[in-house]
């Protein structure tokens, strides 16, 4: 029974066309070469691979945070560079405590309103 399986898996695995599979939902896209390829509309992602279309190629470009490609002046497609994020500054805790002596911390404030909380419930029951 299973050698029979083998066996069909593999004749079905040689009638499948030549081409690519999309790196997302691994469905075949039919063609041998790029042209091919895009015309039955696979979609190069560089540095990944082909996607079978657009739907795709938005759910991996958000998957993996891809920024997507700009046309520029002369009507290429460039991909653009990965934009740096700004880095919080560090916060000088002197500085703070100094306008703000009045303010307990949070943690503090937070044990404090856990023990009253226990208190009203120990002493309702």
């Amino acid at each position: 029974m299973v050698l029979n399986w083998i066996r069909s898996r593999g004749a079905k695995q040689a009638e499948e066309p030549a081409g690519q599979r999309c790196i997302d939902c691994r469905s075949p896209i039919a063609g041998s070469t790029d042209d091919e390829l895009r015309a039955s509309g696979g979609v190069f992602l560089a540095g990944a691979g082909w996607l079978c279309g657009a739907r795709c190629e938005r759910a991996y470009r958000l998957r993996f945070r891809i920024q997507p490609a700009t046309p520029s002046a002369d009507g290429s497609l460039q991909s653009t560079t990965p934009v740096a994020r700004r880095t919080t500054p560090a916060i000088d805790q002197a500085a703070v405590e100094q306008t703000e002596p009045d303010r307990r911390p949070a943690a503090d404030e937070l044990a404090a309103a856990l023990r009253a909380r226990r208190r009203r419930m120990n002493n309702g029951m």
